[in-house]
């Protein structure tokens, strides 16, 4: 009887450690992921729209260079917005 009571309290004590593991998850904020990609892909329109306007100068279009800037100008603003929407929701 002493065999069994010393085995079940070995075993106990081996399987301790394992039933004390706590998992702690943090939540799935896929809005928050979401807006951080939108800023991202508005940030590359405006490197994309930006490199735009200085090959429209060099070439002499400096009606469409402006109008490539203005564009990147938009772009970078609206990546400013999901950017802080990504900040608001991760919280």
């Amino acid at each position: 009887m002493r065999i069994f009571a010393a085995l079940a309290t070995a075993s106990l004590l081996a399987a301790t450690p394992c039933m004390a593991q706590v998992i702690i998850a943090a939540p799935d904020n896929g809005a928050a992921r979401h807006e951080e990609h939108q800023a991202d892909r508005q940030e590359h329109a405006a490197q994309r729209d930006e490199f735009k306007a200085h090959v429209d100068a060099a070439e002499g279009n400096y009606r469409g260079a402006a109008r490539e800037q203005d564009k990147a100008m938009d772009h970078q603003s609206n990546a400013q917005i999901d950017q802080h929407r990504a900040a608001v929701d991760s919280q």
